[in-house]
């Protein structure tokens, strides 16, 4: 096994050093672990965790908090690596992840954070420009901003749904992104509508950057917000910490959310769509009555 290789900059790690480092990396780590349960209670936690996160998590619900965590563990080293799908545990050798969507049917602890809720915005000069739908129907005639999800599927088919009344809409868009952050930036500036979850649109919401609409319709599918992590972590007390100060930024979200978007949503099962295709979720749709014909 080689280690190391030369560079013209130096001595670099190969992909074997990589590999590992980071075994190493968890070793240490698990010896931390061991450490903190023999030693006397009271004693303070110490050791590295890894985790992984989407990049819209982190950016509007976890970083803005992550100063609480760090005074209150002083001696945790936090490495965080940006991750889309729940795969990535194994590749990123991760501690824990954070993620938008629904748990995987694998051997992994997963505890739900929050149920989330679609919101269908656009700033105040767009709505005054194109006019306000007042029925799901409407946005037919307007440019959607479609986001893939962690599954792959390009989100171009929302359903909407008001006393027991369901209406279904292929959008149309000229433009897609794997990133919700880039998606929210592109609607502020005028370049169409977005259906986003409610826990990237508080800042934007409450500043009157965007401004939701069709709030009397319930926009289905949302999904939800999880921890998960292998169950080689269910003694890690470095876990443990840092899942209890997501329970907690979250809790404290939902309560900064409920003036925005109404009552707390019921938990949402997984879509049959989620995870079986690539493309666009309207393809998908008529793919299947094609051959249910």
């Amino acid at each position: 096994m080689t280690l190391f290789h030369r560079t013209t900059q130096g001595i670099a790690l190969t992909a074997d050093g990589e590999r590992y480092y980071e075994i190493l990396r968890k070793v240490a780590a698990d010896l931390h672990d061991v450490e903190q349960c023999l030693g006397p209670r009271g004693a303070k936690l110490r050791g590295t965790l890894t985790v992984g996160m989407s990049s819209s998590l982190g950016q509007y619900c976890v970083m803005p908090r992550i100063m609480r965590f760090l005074a209150r563990y002083p001696d945790i080293e936090l490495v965080f690596k940006p991750i889309v799908t729940i795969r990535e545990i194994d590749e990123k050798s991760l501690d824990l992840a954070v993620l938008v969507g629904w748990p995987p049917e694998r051997d992994l602890v997963v505890r739900t954070l929050a149920q989330t809720q679609f919101m269908v915005c656009a700033p105040p000069q767009y709505w005054a420009r194109e006019g306000i739908p007042q029925e799901p129907e409407a946005l037919r005639g307007h440019h959607c901003l479609i986001l893939r999800s962690s599954g792959g599927t390009l989100l171009d088919r929302w359903t909407f749904e008001k006393n027991g009344e369901r209406r279904t809409i292929d959008v149309k868009t000229r433009l897609f992104s794997d990133d919700r952050t880039w998606l929210a930036e592109a609607a502020c500036v005028g370049a169409g509508v977005i259906r986003m979850i409610d826990f990237n649109l508080i800042q934007y919401l409450s500043s009157g950057q965007l401004v939701p609409v069709l709030t009397d319709w319930k926009a289905l599918e949302s999904p939800m917000i999880f921890a998960a992590y292998p169950p080689s972590q269910r003694r890690s007390k470095l876990v443990r910490a840092f899942l209890d100060f997501l329970l907690e930024a979250f809790a404290e979200l939902d309560g900064e959310r409920t003036p925005l978007s109404g009552s707390a949503m019921p938990r949402v099962p997984k879509p049959d769509w989620f995870g079986r295709t690539h493309g666009r979720h309207s393809a998908y749709v008529a793919r299947r009555r094609k051959y249910a014909a």
